[in-house]
Formats: structure tokens, C-alpha cells, sequence
């Protein structure tokens, strides 16, 4: 790793004082990660070390700044985490100041989709379309603290679905990850003295994310004497679906009086004609605030830009796999280092295209939903849920999940075993092993017999099979020498690698729940940043990503923007997209489309279409795709 040289603006952070909140506003590729890192390992170096905690929104960004703090010797803080995971070390530290379910068990993908969500469905007499509604709005008024409504749903059907929700919430012992900052905040307004919230520097990397329930997290651990650092961009504020706006950022002056203000606009990642044709379009907004320009570092290279078009989506996506053919074999650019970022992909419209042509010319790319479908894999799948219960006998999700997967056991034994526990205002989990202690009384007769055997075999293995409080050759590891024969199949060939790999990325001193509560996430990231192909992905999920070309599809007017979003932040997503290269940087579109891609956003089938005027004007005018490859690279 490079020595870390200052600039000017990064030293007047290096020189900010303990007692004093701080605003720390910076662009893409500007050194905010590594300045706050070396602040932190300045402070601790001293011979009365203040108690730092350096917290983020995204796993991502907390995997890359744990990596800049392993570098510091000195640096001594806790493990950075995501705002999530400091809410749940809390949570379990305090029990019973959440409000949520005991013990603290978050439901994942997979047990959201196949167990929460059809069971919630049936108990609110919804249907499971009706019911994401009713869990988008709910979740919507955690994170703003407002309570808004959907002119969709009937009172009626909200004020059912609430008692269905507190209710199946309850009995089946789960939480949502949703629910977790906000069950924190009520913790603190609840709890003056709440343990593991007693710091002097709470440094909040990537603030524009947060939504008004992280704000007031924020704000009511800084009422306990704790010193704020909020370090982030609002040009970089994307994520309007779970409320966060670039306003939190903004007024932080105001939130915190007093605060200190420090610019950091100085990019080491991106070309200067990268950035110019980013500032274009984040300065097209009438409405962004003032502030300091992006400039590229002294002696950077311009970078290549071109903006391209194709004669429809066929031709676009031919044009983009020659794109990738010409950077990785004319160039030099390894194609892990090449992403193609997408406004939208709805059924993969856009993104399958491109990735049959990649096919055709060799060029690898990456799958998106590896890790999901590993994880759903039945044996795999049964494999967790064991070990579930390894954590927790009477794990209601586990349970339930096994009930599904077991042959002979439908719905109507699973509702018979949620009727129980409602009765006996009991959890699932308890409920199942108590009706198996008296042999299912009244059961459906072929579904408890085979609920029966199910029970017996899994007790049976888990009583040879107790887990070690601690594990000093990893939880995955062990994991993998556990598990094996007809009860606990072995993990496959990939999920195997991927166990013993996250040994290496948990967080230190886990615990076994955590570490199965982190396969899904940290599998997702670690398929995300370690591909050795062309990772194809949207504009979104490539904040904080850094490669040296970005190719960035579907630039036509009515896809971006989309037509009924908000035209602020739908620049600041194009202007992330188009500053995670350090090196090139093309833009595509059609001007025709046929089929799928020409109905998403405005549709306009066969019709000529235009290229997003958020462009238009700009530094980069449109030329014809086919002309350019030929001209930078000839016909071959």
C-alpha cells in the first residue's frame, strides 16, 4: 500500500480537534477514507487514546475501511460497521430495550421470501403483492419517522395487516433489518444508560446516506458527550427508497452549531475529461448548493470519454461486448476491472443481451445472484437452518423452514403448529416441540408423522453435535467439519469455499448467530468485489466502487431519468456512475428499440428515440458507436 501523502485539505483535517463536530464534504476519489483513517490512528497514538467508533452505511464501504485501518498500527478502534450491525451489538447487549423479538434474530432473504411473507400474507388475509405494499409502507415510516400512508391500501386492510404484523412477528421471533436503527433510537430516547454507546468520536463515514431515523441515532448518542465527524457527498445521495436525502448532509452546520467544514474536492481516482463530463451533469441541477468544484490531482492523465450510439438494442449490446473485447485485448484492461452499469433490468431485459455477446466473444462476466441461489440450494439451504438451531433448539424461522422443505408437510400442519403458539401465546419454535412432546394432538395424521421423524432425526444430531462457545479455527471452518452424512448434508463445493473464506471478512470474536447472520451479506459483497469477470450491475450498487473503464448503458431520454422520479437524484446516479472509472469512461444508447428495453421507462416501441438530455450541451457529444470502434481500433 502506497504511503499516505496529504494534500493541503486533507491536513487541515488531520488537525482537527476531539471536542469539536466536523463536516467533512468530499468527492468521488478524494481521499476522505484514507483521511479519516489516519486521523484516527493520529488520535490514538497519543498516550490518552479516546474511544473512536467509525461507522458506515454499506458493507462495502465498511470491508474497504477495514482494510485502511488494519494498515495503522495504531489505530485501535473498534471494527468499522454499518449503522445495521452497530444497532444490533447494542441491541443484544441491552436486552429488552429494542421492543423486538428474543432473541434477536434477523430473517434473510430466503426466509422472507419462502416463510415470512406467504405466512404474514395468509394471516392478514391479503395477497402477498397487497402485503409488500404494506411492508414497504410500514418500513418507509421507520426510517422517516412520519407516518405516511398509501392511497393503495384500505384502512380496513392497515389496521389488519398491523395486528397480523405485531402478532406473526412475534410468534416467529424474527426481525427485519429495517426495523433495527429504529428499534436503536427508541433504545436510546428509552435508555440513559444503554451500554455500548459511551464514545468520544463517533465518525459517520458516507452521511448521505442516512435516513431521518439514523439522523436522530446520531444526534441522541451525540447528546451523551460524544464528538460527531459526518463525512460524505450529497452529489452521491442515492438511496430516496429508504428515505435518505442529501439534505441530512447539507444542514449539518445547523444540526450540529459550531461544526467545523472541511472541502475535500481534489480527486486521485478519475481523468480530468472524466470529471468534466461528471460536473456537466451534477451542475445541471438548478437547485445543488455552491461548492468547491472537482478538480483532477496534478499530472493526472485526461482519461477517454465517449458517448455512443447504436441503431437499436441489439446493436447496442454488440457494441458494448466490443467494447470490453477491444479494452481487455487492446487495452490491457482485465475484465474484473470493467463494469457496465444499467439505470434499470427489469428480468435482466438489458443486461441479458449483453451478457450472450460476452458469451459469443469469450469475454467472462460475473452473475449477480450467485450467492442467492446458493443459498437456496435445498441442502445447503437445510444445512444453515441446522445450524440454526444449533445457536437457538427453538429457532421459530429454522424450524418452520424445515417443516417446508420436508416432503408431506404443507401449509395447513405449519398454520396448525401457528395456531398452537398463538393459543399458548407462545414462539413457533416452542410451540412445535411442545405439540411434538404430547404427539400432535388433532396434527393432520401423514403430516405429523413425517413432522415427527423430521424432529427426531434433527434432536438426535444436534445432541452429538453441541456447538463450542468459542471457535478458534473459524465458525466456517467448523461449520464445514461438522456438517456431513443423511441429518446435515455437506455444504457444496462453492458454499464450502465461501465459508471458509468469510472466516477471513466476520467481523473478530463473532458469535455463531452472527456468523451465519453475515453469509448472505458479506457472500453478496465478497461475489460483488472479487470477480474475475465484467461485473454488469446497476448504477446503485456500484457506489463505492472503484475500476479503471465503466461502460454505462441505456442512456435514452425516458430511461434516464426515468419519467417519474426525482430528476435531482437521477443525476447524482448517473454522475456515481460515471465517476467510479479511473480511465475511460463510455456512454451508450439507442435510437431505436424493439421488445423489452423499449417499454421500460417512457415507453416508445420502434419509434426514434433521443439520448438523456442530462447530457445534452455537455462536453461530450453523441457519435455513432459502430464509427468509433472502427476508428479507434480499426475493422479487425
Amino acid at each position: 500500500m502506497a504511503p499516505f501523502i496529504p494534500t493541503l485539505q486533507q491536513q487541515s483535517i488531520l488537525a482537527h480537534s476531539l471536542d469539536c463536530h466536523a463536516r467533512v464534504l468530499a468527492g468521488p476519489g478524494t481521499g476522505k477514507s484514507a483521511t479519516l483513517v489516519a486521523l484516527i490512528d493520529q488520535m490514538l497514538s497519543g498516550t490518552d487514546p479516546p474511544r473512536i467508533r467509525l461507522l458506515t452505511f454499506t458493507r462495502a464501504a465498511t470491508g474497504e475501511l477495514a482494510k485502511k485501518v488494519s494498515a495503522h498500527p495504531a489505530t485501535v478502534a473498534e471494527r468499522p460497521s454499518t449503522i445495521h450491525s452497530f444497532a444490533i451489538s447494542v441491541l443484544v447487549r441491552n436486552p429488552g430495550s429494542g421492543d423486538l423479538p428474543e432473541p434477536l434474530r434477523i430473517a434473510d432473504d430466503w426466509e422472507y421470501e419462502e416463510i415470512v411473507r406467504p405466512t404474514l400474507a395468509r394471516r392478514a388475509r391479503v395477497t402477498v403483492n397487497r402485503l409488500d405494499q404494506l411492508v414497504r409502507e410500514m418500513a418507509a415510516n421507520w426510517e422517516s419517522l412520519l407516518t405516511e400512508e398509501d392511497p393503495r391500501v384500505t384502512p380496513e386492510e392497515r389496521s389488519r395487516f398491523h395486528g397480523a404484523w405485531g402478532e406473526h412477528h412475534t410468534i416467529y421471533a424474527y426481525t427485519l433489518l429495517h426495523e433495527l436503527p429504529y428499534a436503536l433510537r427508541k433504545a436510546l430516547r428509552d435508555h440513559p444508560d444503554l451500554a455500548g454507546v459511551g464514545y468520544d468520536l463517533l465518525i459517520v463515514d458516507e452521511y448521505q446516506d442516512l435516513n431521518a431515523c439514523d439522523l436522530d441515532v446520531i444526534r441522541l448518542i451525540s447528546e451523551r458527550g460524544c464528538s460527531i465527524i459526518g463525512a460524505g457527498d450529497d452529489d452521491q445521495s442515492i438511496y430516496s427508497f429508504r428515505k435518505a436525502a442529501p439534505e441530512g448532509i447539507r444542514r449539518f452546520p445547523d444540526d450540529y452549531p459550531g461544526a467545523a467544514d472541511y472541502p475535500l474536492s481534489i480527486t486521485q481516482r478519475c481523468g480530468s475529461r472524466i470529471i468534466e463530463w461528471a460536473s456537466h451533469i451534477i451542475e445541471g441541477d438548478p437547485d445543488r448548493p455552491p461548492r468547491p468544484r472537482l478538480e483532477p490531482a496534478p499530472g493526472s492523465p485526461p482519461g477517454e470519454v465517449a458517448f455512443l450510439s447504436f441503431a437499436g438494442q441489439v446493436s447496442e449490446a454488440r457494441g458494448i461486448a466490443r467494447l470490453i473485447q477491444k479494452l481487455v485485448d487492446a487495452e490491457g484492461i482485465p475484465p474484473a476491472e470493467i463494469l457496465v452499469l444499467l439505470r434499470t433490468d427489469y428480468r435482466g431485459n438489458f443486461s441479458r443481451p449483453i451478457k450472450v455477446e460476452l458469451n459469443r466473444v469469450g469475454i467472462p462476466h460475473s452473475d449477480p445472484d450467485v450467492v442467492e441461489r446458493m443459498l437456496a440450494e435445498p441442502n445447503n439451504r437445510r444445512l444453515l437452518e441446522i445450524f440454526r438451531l444449533v445457536v437457538h433448539r427453538q429457532d421459530s424461522l429454522a424450524w418452520a423452514a424445515l417443516l417446508k422443505m420436508t416432503s408431506g408437510i404443507g401449509d395447513g400442519f405449519s398454520d396448525y403448529i401457528y395456531e398452537r403458539a398463538r393459543s399458548l401465546r407462545r414462539q413457533f419454535g416452542q410451540a412445535l416441540l411442545a405439540a411434538y412432546e404430547e404427539d400432535f394432538p388433532a396434527a393432520p395424521v401423514a403430516a405429523a408423522r413425517r413432522a415427527r421423524e423430521l424432529i427426531e432425526s434433527v434432536l438426535t444430531w444436534l445432541n452429538a453435535h453441541p456447538g463450542p462457545e468459542e471457535c478458534e479455527i473459524g465458525w466456517g471452518q467448523w461449520i464445514v467439519e461438522t456438517a456431513g452424512g443423511e441429518v446435515v448434508p455437506p455444504p457444496s463445493e462453492d458454499l464450502r469455499e465461501l465459508l471458509t473464506a468469510l472466516d477471513d471478512l466476520a467481523e473478530p470474536d463473532v458469535t455463531l448467530g452472527r456468523y451465519l447472520s453475515q453469509i448472505a451479506p458479506l457472500g453478496k459483497d465478497r461475489a460483488a468485489n472479487e470477480s474475475e469477470g465484467v461485473r454488469i450491475m446497476s448504477m446503485a450498487a456500484a457506489k463505492g466502487l472503484t475500476v479503471r473503464a465503466t461502460i454505462i448503458g441505456a442512456l435514452d431520454e425516458g430511461i434516464m431519468p426515468r419519467p417519474n422520479a426525482d430528476f435531482a437524484e437521477e443525476r447524482r446516479l448517473l454522475y456515481v456512475a460515471t465517476t467510479r472509472a479511473k480511465e475511460v469512461v463510455y456512454g451508450t444508447w439507442a435510437r431505436r428499440r424493439t421488445g423489452p428495453t423499449a417499454r421500460a421507462g417512457t415507453p416508445r416501441v420502434i419509434e426514434r428515440r433521443s439520448h438523456s438530455h442530462f447530457l445534452s450541451g455537455g462536453p461530450v457529444e453523441s457519435q455513432d458507436g459502430v464509427g468509433y470502434i472502427q476508428a479507434r481500433w480499426g475493422r479487425g
